[in-house]
């Protein structure tokens, strides 16, 4: 079960890490951020297609309205325009004909010839030249008055033809205006269905790119053809918060020293830009960390003994004394200011072609709402006591809220970490043969276990062959059925007997 790793050369592990530091990105955060994206965009084209399609029905009815309007008001023109020709008419005969009619009656001396000549002979006394001054001034001002009538009459109409002509350009300038917004709101139409049509394929290209992640069972974009990257990350109050601890797939609490805990945080679906503070391994480490298939190892370090174990292992050592150049210090205090980028890790283990495999499942999940593996009963979180460290998780309705020692574990970003799940592997521990004040934690053998998912825990057990430390550790129901649990991230704590209390 134990090899050694092939020798590195660190010239070209810097330009590796070179390459990796330009190349290397949070792929799987870029590509759900740009479907979030376009998720939000394809859902306001919809709103807005829709808003389009009324204005489009508001605007067809309302030029319906407008064409029955313009024919109303060419036909009412025409009509007009008819009582004018009318009205010129009726302005001719009083000008001409009449006064010819009359000027002939007179001349002829036919009084039936024309009713004005009756007026005219009934007055008495008048000679002929009063007669004829009498009717001539009659006839004229009987041809005024009706040519002024027939003007006025002409006027009004003219006046109803500009109306009605004003009318028409108006229901004209309206048609017209509303003609233009239906084109422009087609061409809206149109050119938001070309980018929802662009913006749906693209979701759909990238949604063919997920992958469910071995370790989590979540739905993830980055490569899942990588190895997995256990990180040691320091636990003590100086070295919280952590960087990176709430994108790893698996995170293992080990007790060290004096009743302190110390994690192995296990990366492959995400990519954090930043994980730390990265502190030195332990031998138990080595056994526990064996089921990812020769994982790469990350570390600050180690005694001789536990380097001499660690080149014996499946592990593949990336830590700083390998490969300083993939390491950072920050302004924290020292040995608390020690962080890696995991994308430069994974740079140059592709790059070198590193020993690393493929990780297996460690977990079997299960659906929202299938029921749980083995007696299940509710419960509201956890009590775990490490010696000098405490820990207790709470169930908040969808995860498990962490405190620490009577503060939030939250990471460097503020967020609190709230794993989907959390399992209590009650562990023995034996003496390091690297130190003998440092404790190891066997995970070869079985135990009790706890599984806390969804709100309830199944009381199981977890185990493992002693010689299948390449084997992943089985955690089952008292019948030896495996325990499913919920997709997700899932925090592994491993106190001794008697350390744990459920709620």
């Amino acid at each position: 079960m134990r090899r050694t790793t092939t020798s590195l050369s660190l010239t070209l592990l810097a330009l590796a890490v070179l390459a990796g530091v330009l190349a290397a990105a949070p792929a799987s955060g870029q590509v759900e951020a740009e479907i979030e994206t376009l998720e939000v965009r394809r859902d306001e084209i919809g709103i807005e297609l829709g808003q389009i399609d009324t204005d489009l029905a508001l605007t067809e009815a309302e030029l319906e309205v407008l064409d029955r309007e313009r024919v109303t008001a060419e036909v009412q023109i025409e009509l007009t325009a008819d009582d004018l020709e009318r009205a010129v008419d009726s302005r001719r005969e009083p000008a001409s004909t009449r006064v010819a009619i009359a000027l002939v009656g007179f001349t002829q001396g036919d009084p039936r010839e024309n009713a004005l000549l009756d007026e005219v002979l009934a007055l008495q006394g008048s000679d002929e030249s009063t007669r004829a001054r009498e009717l001539y001034t009659a006839a004229i001002d009987d041809a005024q008055t009706r040519l002024e009538r027939a003007e006025a009459s002409i006027r009004d109409v003219a006046r109803r033809l500009d109306e009605d002509r004003s009318l028409l350009a108006d229901v004209i300038g309206r048609q017209q205006t509303a003609e233009q917004r239906r084109s422009e709101l087609g061409q809206r139409r149109a050119d938001l269905n070309r980018e929802l049509e662009e913006t749906t394929a693209r979701i759909e290209h990238l949604r063919s790119l997920e992958e469910t992640a071995l370790l989590t069972g979540l739905t993830t974009f980055d490569a899942q053809t990588r190895p997995a990257l256990a990180i040691k990350i320091d636990n003590v109050s100086a070295a919280r918060p952590q960087a990176g601890i709430n994108q790893a797939d698996i995170v293992y609490v080990e007790e060290v020293e004096a009743g302190l805990t110390r994690l192995a945080a296990v990366f492959h679906s995400a990519t954090p830009e930043e994980v730390g503070p990265v502190r030195s391994m332990r031998t138990g480490d080595i056994d526990l960390l064996g089921q990812f298939n020769s994982p790469l190892f990350s570390n600050s370090g180690g005694n001789r003994i536990t380097r001499q174990l660690l080149l014996e292992s499946t592990l593949v050592d990336v830590g700083v004394t390998s490969i300083s150049s993939l390491y950072f210090r920050t302004s924290r205090r020292a040995p608390h200011n020690l962080f890696t980028n995991p994308g430069n890790i994974w740079s140059v283990a592709q790059t070198e072609a590193l020993p690393a495999g493929l990780p297996v499942a460690i977990f079997r999940f299960r659906n929202p709402g299938d029921p749980i593996t083995g007696t299940v009963s509710p419960a509201t979180g956890v009590d775990i006591d490490y010696g000098r460290t405490t820990i207790s998780y709470d169930w908040n309705g969808t995860g498990w809220d962490r405190t620490q020692d009577g503060s939030p574990t939250v990471d460097t970003d503020g967020i609190r970490t709230s794993p989907t799940t959390v399992v209590v592997q009650i562990t023995e521990y034996g003496i390091s043969p690297a130190n003998e004040r440092s404790p190891e934690a066997i995970t070869t053998g079985q135990g009790e276990a706890w599984i806390l998912t969804d709100g309830q825990v199944t009381k199981g057990f977890w185990r493992r062959a002693d010689d299948a430390i390449d084997q992943p550790i089985e955690y089952v129901d008292a019948e030896g059925n495996v325990i499913e649990i919920l997709p997700g991230r899932t925090w592994v704590e491993m106190p001794r007997e008697g350390g744990s209390v459920l709620r």
